[in-house]
């Protein structure tokens, strides 16, 4: 399993959240999408990717109106 580091995000001011992933095998099959949601926590887990596949993780760090989005 990859090592799990932290990154703190926020909503905007709809309350939605989007995380986007680009992958670099772009000829690799679509991977599957998994969602979980417990009381104060979510997540998604990807499955279908290559052992070691480097993805691109991309999200806004900042709004006119919010604060930055990393820690």
């Amino acid at each position: 399993m990859a090592r799990i580091d932290h990154i703190t995000l926020y909503a905007d001011e709809t309350g939605t959240l989007e995380l986007v992933c680009e992958r670099a095998a772009s000829k690799a099959p679509e991977p599957r999408v998994r969602s979980f949601a417990g009381k104060d926590e979510f997540g998604l887990l990807v499955d279908g990717l290559n052992p070691n596949e480097q993805v691109t993780l991309f999200f806004e760090t900042a709004t006119e109106t919010g604060p930055a989005s990393s820690e």
